[in-house]
């Protein structure tokens, strides 16, 4: 579903946020990419949402070949991709409901079809009973919840989550991950990106580590060193 072929992305002559970077994700999975600050993780996302291209090498996702998609084919190729972000980006002056109907109006479906799926998805995040509250009187963890189902409502079949619980607090962030986790049971593929270790230690999961814009480890659960880390 997702590979990444000798990728390299250089800013500079002989500076590069990835190097001859190898990595392949299958439908179906649940995987962390974890690194620190400058590892690559951003740049990662960033060639998958189409924001840049490699420098040399390939991308593919489904069936497109990242490198070589044309920008006009950008918009139908994101529709695909449920996009999390740290920082919610819900829109401020609409409620929970009119935020997470918006990504259902702007691909032109019907009233009647985006209240159907609307209030299903609120059911699903538990906040059916706030669909008329607007971003600023909900938690951050609710803010959250809004921004993942927003990001399924056009039931994409991969969800990119960017540091998805890096403005939260502990009970928050597990109710993130354990939402995220239910979306991948229904049949999403998740990839979440983090630098958040002790939550990615709460689960027997891919982790994929990066530093240097290279591929450190691969391993179901944290790898020994990281292991050591958490429990220091």
């Amino acid at each position: 579903m997702i590979r990444f072929k000798n990728v390299n992305v250089r800013y500079e002559k002989d500076k590069y946020a990835l190097r001859d970077f190898s990595l392949q994700i299958d439908e179906g999975e649940f995987v962390f990419i974890v690194g620190k600050t400058g590892a690559g993780k951003s740049t990662i996302f960033k060639l998958l949402t189409q924001e840049i291209k490699p420098s040399s090498g390939s991308i593919k996702v489904f069936k497109n070949k990242l490198e070589l998609m044309r920008n006009k084919s950008i918009p139908y190729y994101r529709r695909n991709l449920g996009i999390v972000f740290q920082n919610f980006r819900l829109l401020p002056d609409k409620n929970v409901y009119n935020n997470i109907a918006f990504a259902q109006e702007i691909i032109g479906e019907s009233s009647f079809r985006i209240k159907k799926r609307v209030m299903k998805v609120l059911s699903l995040i538990g906040l059916r009973n706030k669909s008329r509250k607007f971003p600023r009187e909900l938690s951050g963890g609710e803010q959250q919840k809004v921004a993942i189902a927003r990001a399924i409502i056009n039931k994409p079949a991969i969800i990119l989550a960017d540091e998805p619980t890096g403005n939260l607090d502990e009970v928050s962030s597990n109710e993130i991950i354990d939402l995220l986790l239910h979306i991948n049971e229904l049949g999403t593929t998740v990839v979440v990106i983090t630098h958040d270790l002790h939550m990615v230690s709460r689960l027997n999961k891919r982790v994929i580590r990066i530093s240097n814009g290279e591929v450190i480890s691969d391993t179901i659960g944290l790898d020994d060193e990281l292991s050591d880390y958490i429990n220091v």
